[in-house]
């Protein structure tokens, strides 16, 4: 599930009404480790998990009375949830078409990509000053590649997924840019899901190197190297996935 949500667990004592109601529900237990959060939150977080894996594929349609009989939940807390993922551009609701996941074309893709990199050489210029101050900094990079690790070792893609969000949130809070960050997360769960597509299709430990590659160059705080290096390692090496050819092997694939 996405980085942005804590993995501090809430003890039965001070878990809300909604906390221990989705903690009953049968249904959410089949979706995965489900932490003790709203309903709303857990139902998000499991849909962007089954989109990061691949379980529901770019542009399928998303119907609000199917989601709620495999969560075994009632529809408003879907309803909402659906809400907070089309708010994030996850989900789209176009007249005659219903709600949908967002489509990974080439050109949804690249735009995706553009802002993204956008943001990260703002925020790799701002590492680089905060680095050359104090090297603690990235620790938290480090940490999220230590996930990272541990997910390739474990043939985790959606971990691997959820630790390369961590890393470059981490790089964006370096700085100290509250705007920057904000900007970012809007973007944070579309990321999730398209590095887990990513990861369903290229070796893991080539993910896991591009961004060994990537701390290393920031280590270097040479500030051109650094912009270059967020521009491969965001734009280029994500561009070299054919998203759409692999989307429609999964559609051909799929039983009619």
């Amino acid at each position: 599930m996405s980085s942005a949500v804590s993995t501090k667990r809430v003890t039965p004592a001070k878990a809300s009404r909604s906390d221990r109601a989705a903690a009953s529900k049968p249904g959410l237990r089949l979706v995965g480790a489900v932490r003790p959060i709203t309903l709303v939150e857990q139902i998000v977080e499991a849909l962007v998990r089954a989109a990061a894996e691949g379980r529901i594929l770019p542009g399928e349609r998303l119907v609000e009375a199917e989601i709620s009989r495999r969560f075994d939940v009632s529809r408003v807390p879907v309803r909402e949830a659906l809400r907070l993922l089309e708010s994030q551009g996850i989900v789209t609701n176009a007249p005659y078409r219903g709600m949908r996941l967002m489509e990974v074309d080439a050109r949804h893709l690249r735009q995706i990509l553009v802002v993204r990199a956008s943001l990260e050489r703002v925020a790799a210029r701002e590492a680089v000053a905060a680095y050359r101050r104090d090297h603690g900094v990235l620790a938290a990079m480090e940490q999220a590649l230590l996930v990272m690790k541990r997910a390739v070792a474990d043939g985790d893609s959606f971990a691997l997924a959820e630790a390369d969000t961590a890393f470059h949130r981490a790089l964006c809070r370096i700085g100290g840019n509250e705007v920057l960050l904000q900007v970012w997360e809007t973007l944070a769960r579309r990321l999730t899901i398209i590095v887990g597509l990513s990861a369903l299709q290229k070796d893991l430990k080539d993910i896991y190197k591009e961004h060994v590659d990537f701390l290393a160059v920031l280590k270097r705080a040479n500030v051109g190297a650094v912009e270059r290096a967020v521009d491969e390692h965001i734009v280029q090496h994500t561009e070299m996935v054919d998203f759409e050819g692999w989307l429609t092997a999964q559609n051909e694939a799929r039983p009619r």
